[in-house]
């Protein structure tokens, strides 16, 4: 079963860098819309992949102790209440940042709003680490 879903995770991979070449190599020619439908694809396939395979590498690569530690950590309640709120603000807090540029870029198709989303994307990911990081002092 692993190693069906080890496949999966490669062929994500490939399936985001194959999104990626085909922007750059056709990307002049495609509809505005069709360049960043498969620039998010690619980007969000090439994330998911590159997770499921770097993940455990790096637990492998830890002791066992850190590795039964990282693993305790994930199943601990009060980890989970955590993750929960920080994400539960987070979300709030930046839904309208992440919308609205999202629709003024499926409407003009233009690049400077696809990368703007995108690194709104980002700010988001990391608005929420600093959630994580506020609510764990809080608890």
């Amino acid at each position: 079963m692993k190693q069906w879903k080890n496949a999966l995770a490669a062929l994500a991979v490939a399936a985001g860098l194959g999104l990626f070449a085909a922007v750059i190599r056709w990307g002049e020619g495609m509809p505005g819309h069709m360049a960043g439908l498969y620039t998010g694809m690619g980007g969000a396939l090439l994330g998911a992949g590159c997770t499921k395979l770097l993940i455990p590498l790096l637990m492998r690569s830890m002791a066992p102790e850190e590795r039964q530690e990282v693993e305790r950590g994930e199943r601990d309640e009060r980890n989970i209440a955590i993750r929960e709120k920080a994400a539960y603000t987070s979300w709030y807090w930046t839904l309208a940042l992440l919308w609205i540029p999202f629709a003024a870029a499926l409407l003009e198709g233009s690049t400077l709003w696809l990368c703007l989303t995108s690194g709104l994307v980002v700010l988001h990911s990391l608005f929420y680490l600093v959630n994580l990081a506020r609510w764990a002092r809080r608890m």
